[in-house]
């Protein structure tokens, strides 16, 4: 509980989450406001009451609201990735950030392993197929005996991996920081993004958006994957060039497309249009942590982090 009870410490909870983590700040002390569907004007006018911010992906932290947080001392990042906060100026302000990193981990990792059977299998086509009673069979491949690239070796990549071993794929990955431990588990072997490209029958985007990873897959890295490749992207769209992975679709080389994210929500460019709208692409809306059990260990690993910062923080 925060030491200062008599002026228990305001807290805006700005998208929506699951009634645990309502319930949990409540009995911990914490005067709470439910707004789970604030827009960035009323974020800016109300933001100077709170001393605390809880935010999914939706509500957007810039410096703009960040200005008018006079006194805010830490924003909870309800999941785990950070880029709808101003990290650089929440520093300047000496606002604390805490997130519910390896939350949501088996959701996004059991995600990414189903677009990967339903792409190689076409399930989703040739569902759609049959509801228009377009009975002609496609033939798809199997995903045993193949290799699976995958960008981005932390948490949601070694599950993956897990699963991916189990069913016969070999693996490799490519990784800024290579945990050798986690990799000898599965079996698998780092190897540079080259040859991950070069080499993969199936990609997994599962790294953490940074400033220096914006179009980590080029267009000239796309020139390089292997033909007939899949990609998954249970990440960040912001990964990979798009309108070069539009091209690679038409050419071939991508043999398909799945993904939870989108360049822009909604699509604005033509290009973006067109990739959604091909038989061999799959988009998913954000689903990758949404699971009954991915919102209540997101609920724990919140609140738990956020009374860890501030026992930190001596409040």
């Amino acid at each position: 509980m925060p030491k200062n009870e008599g002026a228990a410490l305001r807290v805006l909870v700005c998208d929506p989450v699951d009634t645990i983590m309502l319930e949990m700040l409540k009995s911990k002390g914490f005067h709470v406001s439910y707004e789970p569907s604030i827009d960035n004007a009323t974020l800016k006018d109300k933001v100077s009451d709170f001393e605390i911010l809880v935010v999914r992906s939706r509500t957007k932290v810039t410096s703009d609201v960040l200005k008018k947080g006079q006194n805010l001392k830490v924003i909870a990042r309800a999941g785990i990735g950070t880029d709808n906060i101003d990290i650089k100026f929440a520093e300047t302000k000496n606002i604390q950030i805490v997130t519910a990193a390896g939350s949501s981990t088996q959701s996004v990792s059991e995600l990414s392993i189903a677009l990967a059977v339903d792409l190689s299998r076409k399930i989703t086509i040739l569902d759609r197929k049959s509801k228009e009673y377009i009975l002609k069979k496609d033939t798809g491949t199997e995903l045993f005996g193949k290799t699976a690239g995958i960008v981005g070796f932390g948490r949601i990549g070694y599950a993956t991996a897990k699963v991916l071993n189990a069913m016969g794929i070999k693996v490799i990955a490519y990784d800024i920081q290579e945990n050798h431990a986690l990799m000898d588990e599965i079996g698998g072997s780092y190897v540079s993004l080259r040859k991950l490209l070069e080499n993969s029958d199936i990609i997994f985007v599962q790294a953490t958006l940074s400033d220096g990873s914006v179009n980590l897959i080029s267009q000239d890295d796309l020139k390089l994957i292997k033909t007939g490749a899949y990609i998954i992207n249970t990440s960040r769209s912001e990964f990979i060039n798009g309108p070069a992975l539009l091209m690679a679709l038409k050419e071939g080389r991508v043999a398909g497309y799945a993904a939870d994210v989108l360049w822009h929500e909604p699509p604005v460019d033509e290009w973006e249009k067109e990739i959604i709208s091909m038989d061999n692409v799959i988009i998913t809306p954000h689903i990758g942590a949404q699971t009954v059990e991915a919102q209540q260990r997101v609920a724990h690993y919140t609140v738990s982090n956020l009374l860890k910062k501030l026992q930190e923080m001596g409040i």
